[in-house]
């Protein structure tokens, strides 16, 4: 188990009003962690209930912060107001992301730049900006929710997995420098999940790759994500089948291999 206590640990979850990231604010909430929820302003109502509910239920500390991740300084205006609300974090959680489904050139460009924003440069900024605080405590974990698809190329939303391989090789690199430091990098790199960044984004129901990752429960990847976040695995991708294929069926595939696979696996079906 992990020798880092999350009983009272300040913790912060981006995109924490649906899917994976709803699902970890009541796991970390289960552990006794205080939660500062953000959200993109349209879901202020919606995080503030969820908030309210897990404050009651695990007699925790709450707050929400409805801030557009995607302006130019949203995350510097999270950073400001979650730390006007609380002296430190404790453990960062990257989870705000989008998706578009598509042929590249036809995305609109808006939507890709939007794309790039939250799931890549809010990333970034919120781990440049609350990293030195966790350095000079000398302790603190970031989980940067990647993934599976920032092990290749992931055809007809090819933004989405460049910006997830990105946050991949981001994570891993600044994990390297800060050993020794008492701060941790972690990943969790899910496959396909049923959350409303797949509806929203146009992914369609009938894939032929859902039959080798499945269709998971948020629920129960978040279940499965803070047993390995628990654990200090560096690099989490739940499933058995879905680990073996990104992480060691991929180092023997050759890549145009891979990138016809990716096109045939990824296409709409009927």
């Amino acid at each position: 188990m992990s020798k880092f206590d999350l009983r009272g640990k300040n913790v912060l979850i981006t995109g924490a009003s649906s899917g994976i990231g709803k699902e970890l604010a009541e796991c970390f909430a289960k552990e006794g962690s205080n939660l500062f929820l953000g959200c993109h302003p349209s879901e202020k109502d919606t995080l503030e209930g969820w908030a309210d509910q897990l404050q009651d239920k695990y007699a925790v500390k709450t707050a929400t912060f409805p801030i557009d991740l995607s302006q130019e300084k949203g995350p510097e205006n999270l950073h400001e107001a979650v730390r006007k609300s609380v002296s430190k974090i404790d453990v960062l959680v990257n989870n705000a992301g989008i998706l578009a489904y598509g042929n590249f050139h036809e995305i609109p460009l808006e939507r890709q730049e939007l794309m790039i924003k939250v799931n890549a440069i809010a990333y970034f900024k919120l781990m440049r900006l609350f990293l030195p605080e966790m350095i000079a405590a000398k302790e603190g974990r970031i989980l940067n929710v990647a993934s599976a698809a920032a092990f290749q190329p992931t055809a007809f939303h090819a933004i989405y997995g460049g910006t997830k391989a990105f946050v991949q090789s981001l994570s891993e690199a600044v994990n390297q420098e800060i050993k020794g430091t008492g701060v941790k990098i972690f990943t969790l790199n899910p496959s396909y999940t049923d959350t409303p960044i797949l509806k929203s984004g146009g992914f369609p129901e009938k894939v032929w790759w859902y039959k080798i990752s499945g269709f998971s429960d948020p629920a129960v990847i978040a279940r499965k994500a803070i047993k390995a976040f628990k654990e200090e695995k560096a690099v989490y991708i739940p499933g058995m089948i879905n680990w073996f294929v990104h992480s060691i069926l991929i180092r023997f595939v050759p890549r145009r291999l891979t990138n016809a696979i990716s096109y045939w696996g990824l296409r709409a079906r009927g």
